[in-house]
């Protein structure tokens, strides 16, 4: 073998382990969030959207420029709804939303995920009607659709534990209304 082809031998196996490090790292990317570590005191748990599972992770920028992960609340209730600012039924919830935040803070976390909005629209939205809780923006929409959102708004409520007690696709209105899902959420379901 000359050494120019040997020189080339060794390019083409290097050129092949470096293509098959980067597939497994692609793989290792698409399938790190439905692979959910215990839920806390228990043991392992499924990652999907029904009561029960524990949702699908993700990390997303809040308005103000801070970074939200969702399983790092673990060990706190949690409720996640998606929404946009020109979704009539959105609005009328997030009045009922913002006093149960404000009556419930540290009992249970708030996100709102905005979906496919521009942040300085959502900004000026949140100032307008005095909405405090997190709201993180899910530009791309790739958080709605691994959470199978085909219709605003949508809630997912979330134990103590990681698991979810209960999703509610459409408005809840009132207070009233929020109130079963939040305290099974607080309560662990």
């Amino acid at each position: 073998m000359t050494p120019v082809a040997g020189a080339a031998t060794a390019v083409r196996r290097w050129f092949t382990v470096a293509i098959l490090l980067l597939a497994a790292a692609a793989a290792g990317y698409v399938v790190a969030p439905y692979l959910a570590p215990p839920a806390v005191g228990s043991g392992p748990v499924s990652v999907g959207l029904k009561v029960g599972d524990r949702p699908p992770n993700f990390t997303l920028t809040t308005v103000t420029g801070h970074r939200l992960t969702l399983w790092s609340l673990t060990g706190h209730a949690v409720w996640v709804n998606f929404w946009a600012t020109w979704c009539v039924w959105c609005k009328a919830e997030m009045p009922a939303m913002e006093s149960i935040y404000r009556q419930e803070h540290g009992r249970i976390d708030i996100v709102g995920v905005d979906v496919q909005e521009s942040p300085p629209a959502v900004a000026a939205f949140l100032a307008a009607h005095h909405i405090t809780y997190p709201v993180v923006l899910d530009t791309t929409g790739i958080v709605a659709t691994r959470y199978d959102v085909t219709g605003l708004p949508k809630s997912i409520f979330i134990a103590p534990d990681g698991r979810i007690t209960a999703v509610v696709t459409g408005s809840l209105l009132s207070a009233q209304g929020m109130e079963p899902d939040v305290r099974q959420a607080i309560s662990g379901g």
